[in-house]
């Protein structure tokens, strides 16, 4: 990666307040926001649980049209 897109990179992170940066004279150091991390985990944690939720119940949905499926099948056959 270029030392130009590292920058982009950088202050995107930076500007959605996940890193800090401080520069001294040549060497800018980076550091992780742990406080907006945290919040960011809480919010992604929010949204498992509910595409969890939702993929359990298309599971359900899908045992059911195969279960269909297979009686629709011997219905077929006799």
């Amino acid at each position: 990666m270029t030392l130009t897109g590292m920058k982009k990179h950088v202050g995107v992170l930076e500007q959605a307040g996940l890193v800090t940066t401080e520069k001294v004279g040549r060497v800018r150091t980076c550091k992780l926001g742990l406080r907006r991390l945290e919040e960011e985990a809480a919010w992604i944690e929010r949204y498992r649980q509910l595409w969890d939720a939702r993929f359990d119940e298309l599971d359900k949905v899908v045992e059911e049209l195969k279960r269909k499926e297979k009686v629709d099948g011997r219905r077929k056959r006799e």
